[in-house]
């Protein structure tokens, strides 16, 4: 099994434990927290490091998951990605075996599909996304890096989702919609027509 290394300590990166433990591919070395975190250890897996210390965790280690949430700003988990990616770490996707992911979609580095997802056929997801429990891309759809679809949230086929966006958990996107980068969708927002860039859909 490929041993990795867990960034963060909030509530996602205990649906990250969950979600690698499920694998038969992966487990976890150590966990990463912020620099003033006190943690010595996190979910029954010892803190082996905080973010200053990420050149030498890498070296060590080069897998690693990003546990870090997103809701109102993809920023936190992009800064990280960026570091990580700095310092040559590895970036695996981890797919839940509970869940579908056709072998005519496309995952990028990072991304995480979590349990009873199904990604269909011709959909690309980029690098550093969420698919939590339960979320729907469909056919053709196009999710851009660094988004979270959140939990029981339906995104058709052919829409888009821009970079940076939150999805909230039971929204539908319609076929074909693009969400402009940096935007929000609000938890069961049903998504008729197309929505600008760093919008907060309510």
């Amino acid at each position: 099994m490929s041993k990795v290394l867990l960034f963060g300590s909030s509530g996602h990166a205990k649906s990250c434990v969950d979600l690698i433990e499920s694998t038969e591919t992966f487990v976890i070395k150590g966990v990463v927290t912020r620099e003033k975190s006190k943690l010595s250890s996190f979910m029954g897996y010892d803190v082996t490091g905080t973010d200053e210390s990420i050149a030498e965790l890498v070296r060590d280690c080069p897998q690693a998951v990003i546990g870090v949430g997103q809701i109102k700003d993809a920023g936190p988990r992009i800064g990280l990605f960026l570091k990580l990616m700095e310092f040559n770490a590895e970036m695996p996707v981890i797919v839940s075996p509970y869940s579908k992911v056709s072998k005519h979609s496309r995952l990028g580095d990072g991304s995480l599909v979590f349990h009873h997802v199904v990604v269909n056929a011709s959909a690309i997801v980029g690098q550093n996304c969420i698919l939590n429990n339960k979320s729907l891309i469909e056919h053709d759809a196009l999710i851009e890096d660094h988004c979270h679809i959140s939990t029981g949230a339906i995104v058709n086929g052919g829409a888009k989702v821009g970079r940076g966006s939150f999805v909230g958990s039971g929204a539908i996107l319609h076929e074909g919609v693009c969400v402009g980068e940096n935007s929000i969708i609000g938890a069961g927002k049903v998504v008729k027509d197309d929505v600008e860039p760093g919008s907060i859909y309510k």
